[in-house]
């Protein structure tokens, strides 16, 4: 057993295991220790209805079209194979409506379908994505694929231009206000505030951030990984073994042992099946575990001896504001929309957003969250994988299918009596009925289809993930004190240590941050520039896929 490595990450989600790629592919020795059985808690496929149909449990979207890392680290020659859906995204109303947003290359079709709603946001849309379109790899290069600075905040604000606004300006406004300036009819505004919402590159009701986010939601793109999103995690495995990684799974660490000022050796567990139970750092430690989990694993004394901004960061470490309550159902077939009268095409689209009832209702659904309004918001805005539309190895053998609806609730629930109130079933049922009942308003008639159903709390997901304290899905709140600048330091001020968890960009499919993490390590050790695959811009490798390359 080997236990001397130049980099040993600690936690085998989807952006530790990326950067555990990237360093492994760049020549260094690399360990990833995961403290449970299988990698990637938030990016596993199950058959939960023992059906033959394959449900991802967490993660349902896969940005990677957006990123670097899918070219960069050849995730095609390592079993992931990422389809184009015909209809990628649209946003449904109970009223019988829907807007459809086509493919990033068929900017008209999406305009087309504004065009229903208004011809004067029609051209307002047209015009945004013609001036966004042509700068997209940089703003994604700058904004998202690059560790924070104070010039690539001033980049942020100046992203305003693209609609005619000023830096001070987008500084103080929020998503609300500049949705309402940019566009007339509510429907529209409801739309582009829901894709903001789900990019999570902020709070679209604060101010600045809110802006930024709602303008960087016109850099998404999305695919479908062909037979769930666990065969990401597993192309990722295969491309860290294939580079010499070392992966060590049933691995829990007990703490970080310090050396010299900086952490050195990563401890495992007595319970840990392995003979040796310390696995020594050479030269960096990267923590891709919730801060608040890195801070116990690195000590107090010794954190607050190296830097005292860090460890009160990490103390104070927010993780209350983005825990996914998910349910799952299983359908007889296909739903009968109830908007495809409006646009047909809504029977192809692979991730169907709910998205409010009006404008009035969506600013008010904000307010009622910060609140912590449990049901003031429930079902407000939900998430729906309907990936069978796209895949069809996610139909089963009788024609069944599966359907998610993924909401971000308030997590303490201090009205109903604190946390220990997400034990009880009658509470949680209610909820989980509340978004069947909503399904059936977009649906009509999907009751009498449902076959089976089951949902996760947001505490059934802290079971599921260790790290992911309350079912945080991001590694902590991205808003307020905790956006952009406020995020964890990629490259820690301590010699040697690291962070690909709670730092910008948010923890998503797109592995932004585990290649952020990556390249600060590969350029502290004097490796990335000797890496000529290491050359992917945003995007690049989806728009070689378009054009057949």
């Amino acid at each position: 057993m080997k236990t001397e490595f130049d980099v040993v990450i600690v936690g085998a989600g989807i952006n530790g295991l990326a950067a555990g790629c990237y360093l492994a592919r760049s020549g260094l020795s690399v360990a990833v220790v995961e403290k449970r059985n299988e990698v990637a808690p938030f990016a596993l496929t199950e058959d939960l209805f023992g059906a033959g149909v394959p449900v991802d449990t967490h993660a349902g979207v896969c940005f990677l079209p957006m990123s670097p890392v899918w070219g960069d680290l050849e995730l095609d020659s390592f079993g992931l194979e990422l389809i184009s859906p015909e209809v990628p995204a649209g946003t449904l109303w109970r009223d019988g409506k829907n807007l459809i947003f086509y493919p990033v290359m068929e900017v008209d079709k999406t305009a087309e379908a504004i065009g229903k709603f208004s011809r004067k946001d029609q051209a307002r849309f047209l015009d945004v994505a013609a001036s966004f379109g042509p700068h997209v790899q940089e703003i994604l290069d700058r904004a998202v694929f690059s560790a924070p600075s104070e010039e690539g905040e001033d980049f942020l604000w100046s992203l305003g231009q693209h609609v005619g606004l000023s830096p001070a300006d987008i500084r103080t406004m929020n998503g609300i206000e500049l949705l309402d300036l940019l566009y007339e009819d509510e429907h529209v505004k409801m739309a582009f505030l829901g894709v903001a919402n789900i990019g999570v590159f902020g709070d679209p009701s604060e101010k600045g951030e809110g802006a930024v986010m709602t303008l960087l939601a016109n850099t998404l793109s999305l695919m479908v990984p062909r037979g769930g999103m666990h065969t990401l995690p597993h192309a990722l495995v295969r491309c860290l073994r294939h580079h010499g990684g070392a992966l060590f799974l049933n691995a829990p660490v007990e703490r970080i042992e310090w050396e010299g000022g900086r952490p050195r050796t990563v401890v495992l567990s007595d319970a840990s099946p392995y003979a040796k139970k310390e696995i020594r750092a050479g030269q960096a430690v990267v923590c891709h575990v919730s801060p608040p989990i890195a801070r116990g694993l690195l000590g107090d004394e010794d954190l607050q001896r190296a830097d005292r901004s860090l460890w009160r960061k990490m103390r104070n470490w927010d993780m209350t504001g983005h825990c996914a309550f998910t349910s799952y159902f299983l359908f007889d077939g296909p739903l009968p929309w109830g908007s495809a009268a409006w646009n047909p095409d809504v029977h192809k689209c692979a991730f169907p957003l709910r998205a409010w009832d009006s404008w009035d209702h969506a600013k008010r659904s904000f307010q009622y969250a910060k609140n912590e309004e449990l049901f003031a918001v429930a079902g407000d805005v939900g998430e729906m994988y309907n990936l069978h539309a796209t895949d069809p190895t996610r139909k089963g053998p009788d024609g069944s299918c599966a359907f998610v609806y993924e909401v971000e609730y308030p997590i303490n629930l201090r009205r109903e009596g604190g946390l220990k109130a997400w034990e009880d079933r009658r509470l949680t049922d209610e909820l989980h009925e509340k978004h069947l009942g909503d399904i059936e308003a977009l649906a009509p008639g999907a009751r009498k289809k449902l076959k089976k159903s089951s949902y996760f709390t947001p505490i059934d997901n802290w079971r599921r993930n260790p790290s992911a304290i309350f079912g945080h899905e991001l590694g902590g709140d991205v808003s307020g004190g905790q956006w952009y600048l406020g995020r964890m330091p990629s490259r820690s001020a301590v010699p040697g240590l690291y962070f690909s968890q709670g730092v910008w960009p948010a923890s998503l499919t797109h592995l932004g941050n585990g290649y952020v993490a990556a390249t600060a390590v590969a350029e502290d050790l004097g490796v990335k520039k000797k890496q000529a695959w290491w050359r992917y811009k945003p995007m690049e490798r989806f728009l070689e896929k378009l054009g057949g390359g």
